[in-house]
């Protein structure tokens, strides 16, 4: 018997069958691969699907969701009841048991003392820049505030307006006795030298100065705010006022002027917070 053929046929049929068993797991393996690969095509096609089938009502209001989450997830550190977020307006009216630390400026104003130190920072700034700055309101008691609306009562009836009438164009820019934000010792009224001796006074047209911009543009870094600005009617309840600032904290301005609210917003997103 030939030994040697035997042995070379068996390691020629080894080789063989273990090529084809290494060639069918090879297969095997392929068509695994390509089961889950186009298990995951069909996810993402599912996804896609499921994406375009949004409507742009509802693809709107998955983008605000997602905008307010993140806002939320902002929010700095603060809670409703800091004394720098007093919130006083013709809903919401002071408590008139507060006791505020008031203290008297050089020019016989009124203001919290707690933001006396950042306000004459930012006054003392805008003078480096070049404005003059002039306050002319800041606290005002609850009987001032009904002297000076009553007073803008009866000036609009003077003009042939009605009652009714009178006291509706008088609330667009004076808030209901007990309803000022003046009585806070928070806010003040501030316009340059210069437009001061215009005569002019308290309009919004008190924007096209320069000085009003550059109080504006820097108003957060001293931890303040415009507290009546344009669009923001709605929520505030006042019109527009370009002279009329709050003092509510530096975080508490920059997050404020970051995402373009009013403090009511603001502090409903506080609410909501939980904060």
């Amino acid at each position: 018997m030939n030994y040697k053929k035997i042995a070379g046929s068996l390691l020629i049929l080894t080789t063989i069958t273990g090529c084809g068993l290494i060639e069918e797991t090879f297969y095997n393996t392929s068509d695994e691969s390509s089961k889950s690969e186009t298990s995951i095509d069909n996810q993402s096609i599912a996804a896609d699907s499921s994406v375009e089938a949004l409507t742009p009502e509802e693809e709107q209001q998955l983008k605000e969701k997602e905008e307010r989450q993140m806002m939320l997830e902002e929010l700095p550190n603060v809670a409703v009841s800091d004394w720098n977020l007093l919130l006083v307006n013709n809903s919401q009216l002071i408590d008139p048991n507060l006791d505020l630390p008031l203290t008297i400026l050089p020019n016989g104003y009124m203001i919290d003392e707690r933001i006396e130190q950042e306000y004459e920072n930012w006054l003392k700034k805008a003078s480096e820049a070049g404005f003059e700055i002039v306050l002319v309101s800041s606290y005002r008691s609850v009987d001032l505030q009904q002297k000076n609306y009553d007073s803008s009562i009866q000036r609009y009836i003077g003009q042939n307006y009605t009652q009714e009438d009178a006291v509706k164009e008088t609330e667009k820019y004076i808030a209901i006795p007990g309803g000022s934000e003046h009585h806070t010792g928070l806010a003040v009224d501030i316009l340059d030298s210069e437009w001061s001796e215009t005569g002019q006074g308290l309009i919004p047209e008190y924007d096209t100065q320069a000085s009003q911009h550059w109080l504006v543009d820097n108003m957060t870094d001293y931890g303040f705010i415009l507290r009546f600005p344009k669009g923001k009617e709605a929520e505030t309840g006042i019109n527009y006022e370009s002279w009329h600032f709050r003092y509510v904290g530096i975080e508490n301005a920059k997050y404020i002027e970051k995402y373009d609210l009013s403090l009511e917003e603001y502090i409903e997103l506080l609410k909501e917070a939980g904060k």
